[in-house]
């Protein structure tokens, strides 16, 4: 039996399918089971171990002729994109397993109603599990770290003058989903001054295309902190992340990347909603302001952005210190 995943399309949600992978390959060991995915969420699923084969996204037809030369049993669709069930369909694959959404539902041969969405989205695939008699993975998402990432984690260290055994706090300013998921970035930088000045090593933590962000939290710290990830891939950023003694961070890749890694996480949710999408298998503190509007799941914000920027620094620096004395 030949199984394909079609993976999710965001960082952070590669980590919280983790569980569905486990599943499925407990379930029938010597299945094959191959993962189409994003470069980010591909290396996710490639150091997690539990497919066998990994097949990089790239245009419809390319990923349908990846799927044709697979010759796959089944398909696994994790998106609900009417693309995800299109590219099953095309690929030729006689099993395709999914939830009917995005009016997708004649292209499947196993076509679920999708679930209600009010638990965590680490659930959202049982029903897909449990239709094909496997029992789902209630553990959280478990990211190892090979040597090689640990290695770089320990370069990245070594090359912005960080001492690798000071009580190291990570800050993430960032989000990939839009801006209105972000704490202000001018609060990351008087936070990371806040926890300097009571002798922490502190740096921040972005990725490509966040430069910018991080020069502002560095003009609000008043000195400047170490910017580290720029040159990381996911799971050399994860390893990173794993020797901070904290992570402070929006509801995003990196955030859930802390957590499988088992870093206590202080994260901080607005537009989006924690009993969704908090973070798992880590001590953590989730800071919130609901408003009358929230969760909105808005790119953009009608009103203030009161959701974020209500909370205050004070907020995040007494989380930091709670979520460490929970140890």
């Amino acid at each position: 039996m030949k199984r394909l995943v079609i993976g999710p399309n965001w960082l952070g949600d590669a980590v919280m399918a983790i569980p569905f992978l486990r599943a499925l390959k407990a379930a029938h060991p010597s299945h094959s089971i191959g993962v189409l995915a994003r470069r980010g969420p591909a290396a996710v699923f490639q150091a997690q171990g539990s497919a066998d084969m990994i097949l990089a996204r790239s245009s419809l037809l390319a990923d349908v002729a990846a799927i044709r030369r697979g010759r796959f049993d089944e398909a696994w669709l994790l998106p609900n994109s009417f693309r995800a069930g299109l590219l099953s369909f095309l690929g030729g694959v006689p099993e395709r397993i999914g939830y009917a959404t995005d009016r997708r539902g004649p292209l499947l041969t196993t076509a679920l109603a999708p679930p209600a969405r009010i638990g965590h989205q680490l659930r959202d695939y049982d029903a897909l599990l449990r239709a094909r008699g496997i029992e789902p993975d209630c553990d959280p998402p478990r990211l190892p770290i090979s040597q090689m990432a640990a290695r770089s984690a320990a370069e990245a260290l070594e090359t912005a003058r960080l001492d690798p055994h000071a009580r190291l706090a990570l800050l993430a300013p960032g989000a990939a989903f839009s801006w209105t998921k972000r704490w202000p970035p001018d609060r990351f930088g008087r936070l990371g001054a806040m926890l300097r000045d009571r002798h922490w090593a502190c740096a921040i933590v972005v990725g490509p295309g966040e430069e910018g962000l991080a020069r502002e939290v560095c003009a609000a710290a008043g000195a400047p902190l170490p910017i580290l990830g720029l040159d990381l891939g996911p799971i050399e950023l994860a390893a990173l992340l794993s020797r901070a003694r904290v992570v402070v961070a929006n509801d995003s890749g990196p955030m859930h990347l802390a957590a499988a890694v088992g870093t206590p996480v202080v994260a901080f949710f607005g537009p989006t909603d924690p009993g969704r999408t908090a973070p798992a298998g880590a001590p953590s503190r989730i800071l919130d302001r609901y408003v009358f509007c929230s969760p909105c799941f808005l790119k953009e914000c009608p009103y203030g952005h009161e959701c974020m920027k209500e909370i205050e620094i004070e907020d995040a620096f007494e989380a930091v210190e709670e979520v460490l004395s929970s140890q």
